[in-house]
């Protein structure tokens, strides 16, 4: 089995929640026209090892962003050490290639040997007005502030993933209610997923995003998922730190990021 292959099973359940899905050899193309300004439900997922072409990809995926009124054109390259020309023809197109490192947890995190405060987690049960301002709060963090944008995220997440069992963990209070840290977790076909780790500026240095990502990963493994994955930027400190909690560095994935075409 490919090392790939748990997360790839998850990916293809999770995309399967939106619109539209349409096979390909190569992998698939994900549309939803409800969402047309999220990436996430609009991209194409190249999984293949065989060399395919950026002209390949395009003859699906454009006709696919125009049904579904996508602003941006996305693409994901899970082996992007078999997919060279695929990448050097888009970069040479002028397109921004970014790379991701996957990270993956065996079972649950290690015993923590000093203090922790992994307990003070607290799993999100009230999806309230206050949640909602943390969830768009937090969102600016990753550098999404149109409000649009912003919306139709709210409208995913309310509608399309917490339905589909996503869950939500939180670290602090403050007096407008707002939590310090937030955390996503979803377990899909057996396999856990952990996104949008955050902790806001004001509330760094100070242990959050260890504890929270602890919490939320010893509750996927209590969930049934045998591994547990996220996403990170490769040379960021957030690396470091989901290794002390017992993450391995797995593989880079490739993908960019560009307006959709008139």
């Amino acid at each position: 089995m490919s090392e790939l292959e748990p997360l790839l099973a998850l990916w293809r359940a999770q995309d399967a929640l939106f619109e539209r899905v349409e096979p390909a050899w190569w992998g698939a193309v994900v549309s939803d026209a409800r969402y047309p300004r999220v990436q996430e439900p609009n991209y194409a997922r190249v999984e293949a090892r065989s060399p395919v072409t950026l002209g390949e990809i395009e003859a699906m995926l454009l006709p696919a962003l125009q049904r579904s009124g996508a602003a941006r054109s996305h693409v994901v390259v899970l082996h992007p050490e078999e997919q060279t020309e695929l990448l050097a023809e888009a970069s040479t197109r002028g397109e921004r290639l970014t790379f991701d490192l996957v990270m993956v947890l065996e079972g649950s995190p290690p015993p923590h040997a000093g203090p922790d405060i992994s307990d003070a987690a607290r799993e999100v049960s009230n999806f309230d007005d206050a949640f909602w301002s943390a969830h768009r709060a937090s969102a600016r963090l990753f550098d999404i502030t149109d409000e649009a944008t912003l919306d139709q995220l709210q409208a995913m997440e309310a509608d399309r993933f917490l339905p589909a069992g996503r869950r939500w963990f939180a670290l602090g209070d403050r007096e407008d209610g707002r939590p310090d840290a937030l955390a996503a977790m979803l377990v899909l076909e057996g396999v856990g997923y952990l996104e949008h780790v955050v902790t806001f500026p004001d509330a760094r240095r100070r242990g959050y995003a260890g504890s929270i990502v602890r919490r939320a990963a010893t509750e996927a493994t209590a969930q049934g998922a045998a591994r547990t994955y996220l996403l990170t930027d490769p040379e960021g400190a957030a690396a470091r730190i989901y290794e002390r909690l017992g993450f391995e560095r797995l593989t880079h994935i490739a993908s960019w990021l560009s307006p959709a075409p008139d």
